[in-house]
Protein backbone atom coordinates (compact mmCIF):
# COMPACT_ATOMS: atom_id res chain seq x y z
CA UNK A 1 0.00 0.00 0.00
CA UNK A 2 1.18 3.50 -0.84
CA UNK A 3 2.96 5.71 1.66
CA UNK A 4 0.74 8.45 1.70
CA UNK A 5 -2.08 6.40 1.69
CA UNK A 6 -1.20 4.73 4.87
CA UNK A 7 -0.99 7.92 6.45
CA UNK A 8 -4.21 8.81 5.65
CA UNK A 9 -5.77 5.91 6.62
CA UNK A 10 -3.70 5.36 10.24
CA UNK A 11 -4.90 8.92 10.72
CA UNK A 12 -8.89 8.27 9.78
CA UNK A 13 -8.61 4.85 12.09
CA UNK A 14 -7.15 6.18 14.96
CA UNK A 15 -9.86 8.60 15.10
CA UNK A 16 -12.46 6.33 14.90
CA UNK A 17 -14.04 7.21 11.72
CA UNK A 18 -14.71 5.53 8.39
CA UNK A 19 -14.15 6.19 4.99
CA UNK A 20 -17.58 7.26 4.62
CA UNK A 21 -17.19 10.25 7.38
CA UNK A 22 -14.24 11.20 6.48
CA UNK A 23 -15.31 11.83 2.67
CA UNK A 24 -18.71 14.13 4.27
CA UNK A 25 -16.06 16.07 6.02
CA UNK A 26 -14.01 16.50 2.54
CA UNK A 27 -17.83 17.34 1.06
CA UNK A 28 -17.81 14.47 -1.10
CA UNK A 29 -20.54 12.47 -2.24
CA UNK A 30 -18.89 8.90 -1.94
CA UNK A 31 -16.46 7.31 -0.01
CA UNK A 32 -14.71 6.12 -3.43
CA UNK A 33 -11.92 8.92 -3.54
CA UNK A 34 -10.60 7.75 0.20
CA UNK A 35 -10.64 4.50 -0.78
CA UNK A 36 -8.74 4.89 -3.54
CA UNK A 37 -6.21 7.42 -1.27
CA UNK A 38 -5.96 4.39 0.83
CA UNK A 39 -4.96 2.08 -1.53
CA UNK A 40 -2.56 4.67 -3.41
CA UNK A 41 -4.95 4.63 -6.74
CA UNK A 42 -4.88 8.11 -6.56
CA UNK A 43 -3.60 10.68 -4.81
CA UNK A 44 -5.33 14.09 -3.09
CA UNK A 45 -4.96 16.97 -4.85
CA UNK A 46 -4.20 20.14 -3.37
CA UNK A 47 -7.29 21.53 -1.86
CA UNK A 48 -8.27 17.88 -0.53
CA UNK A 49 -4.55 17.37 0.99
CA UNK A 50 -5.09 21.07 2.83
CA UNK A 51 -8.38 19.80 3.97
CA UNK A 52 -6.96 16.77 5.44
CA UNK A 53 -3.99 18.35 6.76
CA UNK A 54 -6.88 20.62 8.89
CA UNK A 55 -8.96 17.98 9.61
CA UNK A 56 -6.10 15.51 11.05
CA UNK A 57 -4.04 18.20 12.73
CA UNK A 58 -0.61 17.91 10.77
CA UNK A 59 1.07 19.69 8.34
CA UNK A 60 0.45 18.29 4.56
CA UNK A 61 4.60 18.01 4.37
CA UNK A 62 3.86 14.91 7.12
CA UNK A 63 1.31 13.65 4.68
CA UNK A 64 3.50 13.98 1.53
CA UNK A 65 6.25 12.56 3.65
CA UNK A 66 8.24 15.70 3.07
CA UNK A 67 10.26 17.50 5.97
CA UNK A 68 11.47 20.76 4.40
CA UNK A 69 11.33 24.21 6.62
CA UNK A 70 9.87 25.63 2.84
CA UNK A 71 6.65 24.31 3.49
CA UNK A 72 4.56 26.68 1.32
CA UNK A 73 6.97 26.52 -1.30
CA UNK A 74 6.44 22.72 -1.47
CA UNK A 75 2.77 23.09 -1.46
CA UNK A 76 2.47 25.47 -3.58
CA UNK A 77 4.45 23.29 -6.30
CA UNK A 78 2.41 20.01 -5.27
CA UNK A 79 -0.73 21.99 -5.86
CA UNK A 80 0.09 23.28 -9.74
CA UNK A 81 0.41 19.66 -10.47
CA UNK A 82 -1.70 17.53 -12.65
CA UNK A 83 -2.25 14.01 -10.48
CA UNK A 84 -0.22 12.37 -12.45
CA UNK A 85 2.79 14.48 -11.85
CA UNK A 86 1.88 15.00 -8.28
CA UNK A 87 2.36 11.14 -7.89
CA UNK A 88 6.16 11.72 -9.64
CA UNK A 89 7.24 14.36 -7.30
CA UNK A 90 5.83 12.11 -3.77
CA UNK A 91 7.55 9.25 -5.10
CA UNK A 92 10.84 10.87 -5.36
CA UNK A 93 10.48 12.33 -2.18
CA UNK A 94 9.72 9.35 -0.54
CA UNK A 95 13.03 7.74 -1.82
CA UNK A 96 15.08 10.75 -0.98
CA UNK A 97 14.10 10.38 2.51
CA UNK A 98 14.28 6.51 2.61
CA UNK A 99 18.28 7.27 0.93
CA UNK A 100 18.55 10.23 3.94
CA UNK A 101 17.22 7.78 6.91
CA UNK A 102 19.19 4.54 5.87
CA UNK A 103 22.55 5.30 7.45
CA UNK A 104 25.15 2.04 7.61
CA UNK A 105 27.46 1.31 10.46
CA UNK A 106 29.55 -1.37 9.99
CA UNK A 107 28.80 -4.45 12.66
CA UNK A 108 31.98 -5.06 14.69
CA UNK A 109 32.36 -8.58 16.28
CA UNK A 110 31.16 -8.92 19.90
CA UNK A 111 31.82 -7.06 23.07
CA UNK A 112 31.96 -8.17 26.85
CA UNK A 113 28.99 -7.66 29.03
CA UNK A 114 30.67 -9.86 31.61
CA UNK A 115 33.14 -8.69 34.17
CA UNK A 116 34.89 -12.08 33.60
CA UNK A 117 35.17 -12.36 30.24
CA UNK A 118 36.32 -9.41 26.92
CA UNK A 119 35.48 -9.98 23.41
CA UNK A 120 37.25 -8.60 20.71
CA UNK A 121 36.17 -5.87 17.93
CA UNK A 122 37.35 -7.23 14.99
CA UNK A 123 34.67 -6.78 11.72
CA UNK A 124 32.58 -9.31 11.03
CA UNK A 125 33.05 -10.61 7.79
CA UNK A 126 32.34 -7.24 6.61
CA UNK A 127 28.80 -7.35 7.66
CA UNK A 128 27.11 -4.09 8.46
CA UNK A 129 23.99 -2.61 10.34
CA UNK A 130 21.39 -0.30 8.02
CA UNK A 131 18.48 -0.14 9.79
CA UNK A 132 17.49 1.79 13.44
CA UNK A 133 20.76 3.46 13.06
CA UNK A 134 21.40 6.43 15.59
CA UNK A 135 22.37 10.02 13.60
CA UNK A 136 25.71 10.12 15.28
CA UNK A 137 26.57 6.09 15.31
CA UNK A 138 29.77 4.90 13.52
CA UNK A 139 30.10 1.53 14.45
CA UNK A 140 28.25 -1.80 16.18
CA UNK A 141 28.66 -4.47 18.01
CA UNK A 142 26.93 -7.32 19.49
CA UNK A 143 26.38 -7.69 23.45
CA UNK A 144 27.77 -10.82 25.30
CA UNK A 145 26.73 -11.27 28.52
CA UNK A 146 24.23 -10.00 31.01
CA UNK A 147 26.32 -7.48 33.15
CA UNK A 148 24.52 -4.37 31.84
CA UNK A 149 20.89 -5.73 31.83
CA UNK A 150 18.29 -4.18 32.19
CA UNK A 151 19.39 -1.77 29.30
CA UNK A 152 21.91 -4.06 27.02
CA UNK A 153 20.76 -8.26 26.76
CA UNK A 154 23.06 -11.12 25.70
CA UNK A 155 22.76 -10.46 21.78
CA UNK A 156 21.69 -6.85 21.65
CA UNK A 157 23.34 -4.63 19.50
CA UNK A 158 24.83 -1.59 20.63
CA UNK A 159 25.89 1.82 18.75
CA UNK A 160 28.99 3.78 19.01
CA UNK A 161 30.49 7.34 18.20
CA UNK A 162 34.17 6.86 18.22
CA UNK A 163 36.19 9.05 20.64
CA UNK A 164 39.13 8.48 23.10
CA UNK A 165 37.46 10.85 25.61
CA UNK A 166 34.28 10.67 27.53
CA UNK A 167 32.72 12.27 30.28
CA UNK A 168 32.22 10.67 34.20
CA UNK A 169 29.95 7.96 34.23
CA UNK A 170 28.94 7.74 30.58
CA UNK A 171 28.52 4.51 29.01
CA UNK A 172 31.16 3.35 26.30
CA UNK A 173 32.93 0.64 24.67
CA UNK A 174 36.20 0.21 26.25
CA UNK A 175 39.57 -2.06 25.21
CA UNK A 176 41.49 -3.54 28.43
CA UNK A 177 45.21 -4.08 28.42
CA UNK A 178 44.50 -4.59 24.45
CA UNK A 179 43.15 -8.03 25.22
CA UNK A 180 39.20 -7.10 23.85
CA UNK A 181 36.60 -5.15 24.57
CA UNK A 182 33.98 -4.56 26.95
CA UNK A 183 30.88 -2.65 27.64
CA UNK A 184 30.58 -0.42 30.58
CA UNK A 185 29.73 2.73 32.29
CA UNK A 186 32.86 4.27 33.19
CA UNK A 187 34.32 6.25 36.28
CA UNK A 188 37.26 8.16 36.92
CA UNK A 189 38.55 8.17 40.78
CA UNK A 190 40.84 11.09 40.36
CA UNK A 191 42.11 10.89 43.66
CA UNK A 192 43.25 7.37 43.70
CA UNK A 193 44.08 7.37 39.58
CA UNK A 194 41.86 4.56 38.94
CA UNK A 195 39.18 4.07 36.41
CA UNK A 196 36.23 2.40 37.60
CA UNK A 197 34.12 0.22 34.68
CA UNK A 198 30.59 -0.06 36.44
CA UNK A 199 27.91 -2.86 35.33
CA UNK A 200 24.36 -2.11 35.41
CA UNK A 201 23.86 -5.37 36.51
CA UNK A 202 23.61 -5.11 40.44
CA UNK A 203 25.49 -8.82 40.96
CA UNK A 204 28.34 -8.01 39.51
CA UNK A 205 31.14 -5.83 41.48
CA UNK A 206 32.80 -2.83 40.04
CA UNK A 207 36.09 -3.64 38.25
CA UNK A 208 38.91 -1.08 38.88
CA UNK A 209 42.18 -0.80 36.65
CA UNK A 210 45.04 1.63 35.62
CA UNK A 211 44.24 4.39 33.87
CA UNK A 212 47.07 3.02 31.32
CA UNK A 213 45.37 -0.57 31.25
CA UNK A 214 42.12 1.40 29.82
CA UNK A 215 41.45 2.83 26.44
CA UNK A 216 38.19 4.23 25.35
CA UNK A 217 37.54 3.36 21.82
CA UNK A 218 34.26 5.14 21.98
CA UNK A 219 31.00 6.60 23.70
CA UNK A 220 27.52 4.38 23.77
CA UNK A 221 24.74 5.77 21.37
CA UNK A 222 21.17 5.50 21.24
Amino acid sequence: MDKMGNKIRHLRESRNMTQTELSEMLGMKTYTTVSKWESGENFPKGKDLKKLAEIFKVSSDYLLGLDNDNKISIETVYNQLVPKRQKKVYEYAERQLEEQNNKVVPLLGGVAANPAELAYGDIAAEEVVEYNVPEKADCALVVHGDSMEPDYHDGDIVFYKCQITIENGETAVVEINGDGVTLKKVYFNFDEDKVILRSLNDKYEDRELNPEEVRVLGKVIK
